[in-house]
C-alpha cells in the first residue's frame, strides 16, 4: 500500500514540476522538502541525526538536517525541470578548463543538486558517458534516464562486465567518463573515508584503476545548491593516478589521493551531502 502511495505521489510530482509554472513549482518543491518528506522518511531523518553529531559537531543539528531535505527533496523533484533551470541562468560553473583533457574520467559527488555536474559538462563540451544504477521506483528510473539522455549523456549498463564498456568509451572513443564515488551499495557509502581507514573497492577504487590503466587524469566535480534555487558546479584540477611497475601500488595511491580530495568538499557541504542517512562508521 505504500508503495503504490508513493508511486502516485512521484507521478503526480513529476508531472507538476514539469509543467507548472516556476512559482509554484518552486513553492511545491519547498512543502515537499520541509513538510512531508521528513515525515515519510523518520528512519532516515534520524540516523542523519546521529551522523551530524559525529562528523559535524559543530552544527546545529536540526538546522543542518532541515537543510539536508530541503536539498534532498527538492533535488529529486527538480529532475524534469534540470534542463530548463540551466537555461535559466541558475547554474554557476567554475573550472570547465579542466575538462580539456581526453580521455578523462570525472568523479562527481552527490552533493547539491548532482544532476547539474553532467549537464554542466554537456554544455562545456565534455558530453559524458556514465553508468547508472536505477533507484528503487520504475517511474523514478525512466524520468532519471530520459532526463540525462535528453541532456546530452550517454548511459551505459551497470552490470558485472561494466569494465569493458568503460575502457572502449575511454580508449578507443577517448570519451569523458562519469562516475560517483561516494556511491550507497551493498549496504555501504564507499567514500569518502572520513575517519574509517584507506577505502577499498567501489566506484573510488574504479576510477583509480581505470585511471591507472588508460592514463585517463581524474577530475573531481559537485553541485552546490545555492539560495534562490541556484546552484554552483566546480571542477578540480586534474588528478594523475602513478603508473609504475607495481600496479596495485598505484591503485591503492590513486584511491587515497582522491580520497583526499573528496572528504574535504563532503565534509564542508554535509548538509547537503544524498549519502549522510545511509553513512556508517563502520563502513
Amino acid at each position: 500500500m505504500k508503495k503504490r502511495l508513493l508511486d502516485a505521489f512521484d507521478r503526480l510530482s513529476i508531472a507538476w514540476m514539469r509543467h507548472a509554472p516556476w512559482p509554484l513549482a518552486d513553492a511545491y518543491a519547498r512543502l515537499v522538502a520541509r513538510r512531508i518528506a521528513p515525515r515519510l522518511y523518520t528512519a532516515a531523518t534520524q540516523r542523519a541525526r546521529v551522523n551530524f553529531s559525529r562528523l559535524r559537531p559543530d552544527l546545529d543539528a536540526e538546522a543542518a538536517v532541515a537543510e539536508m531535505w530541503d536539498n534532498t527533496a527538492r533535488s529529486f523533484l527538480e529532475v524534469p525541470r534540470a534542463i530548463r533551470l540551466f537555461d535559466e541562468g541558475r547554474v554557476e560553473v567554475q573550472g570547465t578548463e579542466h575538462l580539456s583533457r581526453r580521455p578523462l574520467i570525472v568523479a562527481a559527488l552527490h552533493l547539491g543538486n548532482w544532476e547539474m555536474v553532467g549537464l554542466a559538462m554537456v554544455r562545456a563540451g565534455a558530453p559524458p558517458v556514465a553508468f547508472y544504477q536505477p533507484p528503487s521506483s520504475d517511474l523514478r528510473t525512466r524520468t532519471v534516464v530520459a532526463e540525462r539522455l535528453k541532456g546530452g549523456g550517454r548511459l551505459l549498463p551497470l552490470g558485472r562486465d561494466a569494465a569493458r564498456p568503460a575502457m572502449s568509451a575511454l580508449l578507443r572513443d577517448r570519451d569523458v567518463l562519469l562516475v560517483f564515488p561516494d556511491e550507497h551499495q551493498h549496504g555501504r557509502v564507499a567514500a569518502p573515508s572520513l575517519g574509517r581507514g584507506p577505502r577499498q573497492g567501489g566506484n573510488i577504487e574504479y576510477a583509480a584503476r581505470l585511471a591507472r590503466a588508460t592514463g585517463a587524469p581524474i577530475v573531481l566535480g559537485w553541485c552546490r545548491r545555492r539560495p534562490g534555487t541556484r546552484f554552483r558546479v566546480e571542477y578540480l584540477a586534474p588528478l594523475e593516478v602513478p603508473r609504475t611497475a607495481d600496479r596495485e601500488a598505484d591503485v591503492r595511491a590513486g584511491t587515497a589521493a582522491l580520497d583526499a580530495l573528496i572528504e574535504p568538499v563532503v565534509l564542508a557541504n554535509l548538509p547537503q551531502w544524498l549519502m549522510l542517512p545511509d553513512w556508517k562508521p563502520e563502513g
